[in-house]
């Protein structure tokens, strides 16, 4: 499908050819993006142009890294989510991911107390999500030695959560950690987001310390209500299978909203969709429970599902 490019995108791509180094064709194609057709039929041209400028950051990330003698951090997904805390020194993180979590961090009134990232495994009516601290976020961060690295963790999160000092000025704060995503080539995701030049990462700013209210971008939670607000941000739901004449069996299944009763099946076991007859469905997906269901059910969250195979 012809994008009608205009002379300005000629232009941007030649820039783009003649790019010597990694920053040069950064900048080159963050113009011709912006240059670009925006319309149905440049979709797909325009979501390569932004693989290709996150690429190019992420490789410039590691090269910074490896530079300045740092290495290359990266954390082991655990869980059914991972989830970034990130902060200015104080605000609060290690007393949050020591209270939602099994972690036992320590926790001072001097600044600066988290040296490493600190992992905890937060328990959500029995899906297990894995909480990791970020050092605190400081002016210049990016460009510290291993800022590099511990944006490579953020960047792989599923969500991101901004603690703040309500005792504090949020404004400033929040655009000071802003400001850092941006080095990184990453935008915290705003409840009206249409930037085109970045990284856009799902985000969610918790109040710690005392309830302030301020204007924000960003979709906003009391520290009390931590744990309902980072599972209603991660797109996920949790549903528990049974046998024919049992309870329901404990833990339950995480999965992503949308998800059928074939896809749990694949996560159960793999021979249950080759064998599958029918599944009897118990909740909110069904109008009476008792129900039964084929593979292309859709779920709902506290969904029982009992398989029956051949």
């Amino acid at each position: 499908m012809p994008i009608n490019a205009g002379y300005e995108y000629g232009e941007a791509q030649k820039k783009v050819a003649e790019a010597k180094n990694s920053e040069e064709k950064i900048r080159a194609l963050e113009f011709l993006l912006s240059v670009s057709p925006d319309h149905k039929g440049t979709e797909r041209l325009r979501s390569e142009l932004k693989t290709k400028i996150s690429k190019l950051k992420e490789k410039q990330e590691k090269d910074r890294a490896s530079k300045k003698g740092g290495h290359s951090l990266s954390i082991k997904k655990e869980g059914a989510a991972q989830i970034a805390l990130v902060g200015l020194t104080n605000s609060g993180k290690s007393t949050v991911i020591s209270r939602f979590t099994n972690a036992k961090l320590e926790i001072a009134d001097y600044e600066y107390t988290t040296k490493n990232p600190e992992i905890g495994v937060m328990d959500y009516n029995g899906v297990k999500l894995q909480l990791i601290e970020i050092p605190p976020i400081f002016d210049g961060f990016y460009e510290s030695s291993n800022g590099p690295s511990y944006f490579n963790i953020i960047r792989s999160a599923d969500l991101i959560v901004v603690i703040i000092d309500g005792t504090k000025d949020s404004e400033k704060n929040l655009e000071l950690i802003d400001n850092e995503f941006h080095k990184a080539g990453m935008t915290l995701k705003k409840i009206k987001e249409d930037n085109k030049f970045y990284h856009i990462i799902k985000c969610i700013v918790i109040i710690n310390k005392v309830l302030k209210n301020f204007k924000s971008k960003y979709r906003i939670s009391w520290v009390d209500d931590f744990k309902e607000a980072v599972w209603s941000n991660l797109n996920l739901i949790y549903a528990y299978t049974k046998q024919p004449g049992k309870e329901k069996e404990y833990p339950p299944v995480a999965l992503k909203i949308g998800s059928t009763v074939k896809d749990l099946a694949e996560i159960v076991h793999k021979d249950f969709i080759k064998n599958f007859k029918y599944a009897k469905i118990w909740g909110k997906s069904v109008k009476h429970n008792n129900t039964s269901a084929g593979l292309d059910h859709v779920l709902k969250e506290n969904d029982v599902v009992e398989f029956h195979v051949k």
